[in-house]
């Protein structure tokens, strides 16, 4: 594949994080095709995935949350954070986080750079849904951003745009939601 990212939670659910991570699970899948049904050649994908234990199940292929958060693989996502550890990110909040690195084996290569999206004050479904609008739409379907590894100045300027459109929006649900 030409990149590789990854939904890199700390826990499954307990009673304190159930709410939000089942708001991450329902973004992800209605923004992610599986793989298998992009048009693209695999070279020209960066997949994000959401590591499970049995993918094949047939909960999985329905994409049941219940079963994808109680099926996670947490060791896939230690590994990835600490890979990004050393490639300098830093994994203080809650999570999740959105992991990718282009070229897809330039995970835990101290001279590449890693893209963290940290998800730790996305507590709604409309601020998770822009955090996977973003991962989208500037990361995962714009190959330039990536194709020859992930370049600072283009994810500055992905940030730029995505600031530039969703910032009225996100400090209008802030203070809709009293958090100002």
């Amino acid at each position: 594949m030409g990149a590789y990212g990854i939904v890199a939670l700390k826990s499954r659910p307990t009673s304190a994080n159930i709410g939000k991570l089942m708001m991450v699970c329902k973004s992800f899948v209605q923004h992610f095709d599986p793989s298998r049904e992009s048009p693209y050649r695999i070279d020209d994908q960066m997949i994000t995935i959401w590591p499970l234990d049995d993918p094949n199940a047939d909960e999985a292929k329905r994409d049941d949350c219940d079963f994808v958060l109680n099926h996670y693989v947490l060791g896939a996502a230690s590994t990835a954070m600490a890979y990004s550890a050393r490639q300098h990110a830093v994994f203080d909040g809650e999570g999740p986080f959105l992991i990718g690195w282009s070229p897809a084996d330039s995970a835990g290569k101290p001279d590449k750079l890693v893209l963290v999206v940290d998800m730790s004050a996305s507590n709604d479904q409309i601020s998770i849904d822009h955090d996977f609008d973003f991962w989208k739409n500037k990361i995962v379907q714009d190959p330039a951003s990536w194709r020859s590894g992930f370049s600072l100045e283009r994810i500055r300027q992905s940030i730029r745009d995505f600031v530039d459109h969703y910032g009225t929006d996100i400090v209008r649900d802030i203070k809709m939601a009293g958090l100002n």
